[in-house]
């Protein structure tokens, strides 16, 4: 089945298209939606759900009355919505598969690179078929990918102060506009720490099983398991050590729910 997720994910990316593409804002100024956006969502879930008769589905954009059923769904048609509208070159199709709740297969592609990221839980991590590994780089020589909260500013005190601690411990800071990129990027090995305020489920569902497989550590902060219907933090990272000092400094600044 992972290949044939794959293969739609794939045809997906076809639709990823800036000509006569129309922009709308939601909810506020830097939250955006895009008719491509839409259409990738749209072929996503008659594709995917025919391929798995009996699923559910939850989408970014305007799907989240699910059925609480074995199998779900969990999919942004375009993460990195912003970086899509400049043509930055830097978004991705997220799909994940949930069974009994728990995220068991991923698949993220950045069509840009022609990089398909895949994992299916008990059986690795893998970009183009090729195996892959978080890196072994210590604190230290690490790279923190993070964010300042964009579509609710309020939560950016404790990012920034979180960001200074880390990277006064670390080697240097990514923000790159794409949840979804920047965690399999971590189990890629191109960085090692990551941490995000405020994340919804289809931002992280596909790129959970890729960063556990590729043998990294994720956490969704206070939560026992994914919710498919509000956001939370979360905190990843390379090492057993990384995740552990990084988890240190984060919960010092988060010891608590905030929204």
């Amino acid at each position: 089945m992972l290949k044939q997720i794959t293969e739609i994910v794939r045809q997906a990316a076809e639709l990823m298209k800036l000509e006569n593409i129309d922009v709308e804002q939601k909810g506020n100024d830097s939250n955006y939606v895009t008719t491509a956006d839409v259409n990738v969502q749209n072929f996503l879930k008659e594709h995917l759900l025919a391929l798995l008769p009996g699923s559910s589905f939850v989408g970014e954009e305007g799907d989240e009355d699910f059925a609480d059923t074995e199998y779900i769904w969990v999919v942004d048609p375009i993460d990195g919505t912003s970086n899509f509208i400049r043509n930055l070159g830097l978004s991705a199709i997220s799909v994940g598969l949930l069974c009994n709740r728990k995220p068991y297969i991923g698949v993220v592609y950045q069509p840009y690179r022609d990089e398909m990221y895949y994992a299916e839980v008990g059986k690795g991590a893998f970009l183009n078929g090729e195996q892959i590994h978080v890196s072994d780089r210590d604190f230290k020589h690490s790279h923190l990918c993070a964010a300042m909260s964009l579509y609710n500013k309020e939560y950016a005190p404790p990012c920034f102060r979180i960001i200074e601690r880390v990277y006064a411990e670390s080697d240097d800071l990514r923000r790159l506009g794409t949840a979804a990129v920047e965690m399999v990027y971590l189990a890629a090995g191109r960085v090692e720490l990551y941490f995000e305020i405020r994340l919804f489920p289809w931002d992280v569902a596909a790129a959970i099983p890729i960063v556990t497989e590729a043998g990294g550590f994720v956490e969704l902060m206070f939560e026992e398991e994914l919710p498919l219907n509000r956001p939370m933090p979360v905190i990843a990272a390379n090492t057993k050590e990384n995740f552990e000092r990084l988890k240190e400094i984060i919960y010092e600044e988060v010891p608590k729910r905030i929204y």
